[in-house]
């Protein structure tokens, strides 16, 4: 059963050009590289990250959050093991991009990275980083990182803005359940964090996740959800089948 990806061709190329590349050195290989030059810590779930440093996330998840103007948290990137983090304050000043807006929306208080699980990083000083930007595996993480943020906006912005609301909902579930049965949702996945990553109100994710039980597409045991039908999931994120969560209207209206 496997998770639900983009058609073969796209913008981004074909998966099987991709599937070619050579793959990078596996997470070990790169913590022992980074590590005469960097640090390894833990952080416990709920943790801000500190803006001046970049990070290598070993294990757990992490999100790039913005705090809204009364207050709601929304995960904009959810980065996972493997990933490479905050690395834009080095980039920018290796580059000199411009300055129009850059400060004002990268570097505003209201975005942080938070940890969603507890984590285990690598954390390095910007200036180190620099140092070794064009180094490999480095190099490779590097432009690896700057692509998939870029393709992970890219595919939010669309999916926000042109798919209904019981899709985008299928489409983020079955890209974090777990890949092998019972197919378990991560624990942080609640409806208020599914609300504020596809910009919807929370009772909308809560009518959906309803209207999904009653379908028998999702369980919950235990306090953790999982995939019941992974099939019957995929083939509503793909808009082969459709389900509303809205009530039908009474006969006569």
């Amino acid at each position: 059963m496997k998770k639900f990806s983009p058609p073969s061709t796209s913008p981004f190329g074909s998966s099987a050009g991709r599937a070619q590349k050579t793959a990078l050195p596996d997470i070990e290989s790169c913590r022992r590289y980074l590590l005469p030059f960097s640090t390894e810590i833990s952080e416990p779930r709920g943790s801000k990250l500190r803006i001046n440093r970049v990070y290598y996330l070993l294990d757990g998840c992490v999100t790039l959050t913005a705090l809204s103007a009364v207050g709601g948290y929304h995960s904009l990137i959810y980065f996972h093991p493997g990933d490479l983090l905050s690395f834009i304050p080095s980039v920018n000043q290796a580059y000199a991009f411009p300055h129009d807006a850059f400060d004002f929306l990268l570097y505003n208080e209201s975005l942080t990275m938070v940890t969603k699980t507890p984590c285990r990083l690598v954390c390095t000083e910007h200036r180190e980083f620099m140092q070794h930007m064009n180094e490999e595996p480095l190099h490779t993480l590097l432009i690896r990182g700057l692509a998939g943020n870029l393709m992970k906006i890219i595919v939010q912005s669309v999916n926000n803005s042109t798919l209904p609301a019981t899709v985008r909902v299928c489409r983020m579930l079955s890209v974090f359940m777990e890949p092998e049965p019972p197919h378990a949702l991560p624990r942080y996945l609640t409806h208020t964090e599914i609300a504020g990553h596809l910009s919807m109100h929370v009772m909308t994710v809560t009518k959906i996740f309803q209207s999904l039980r009653k379908a028998g597409v999702l369980g919950r045991t235990r306090g953790v959800a999982f995939i019941k039908d992974p099939d019957a999931l995929l083939n509503l994120a793909s808009q082969h089948s459709q389900l509303s969560y809205r009530p039908l209207p009474a006969d006569g209206n």
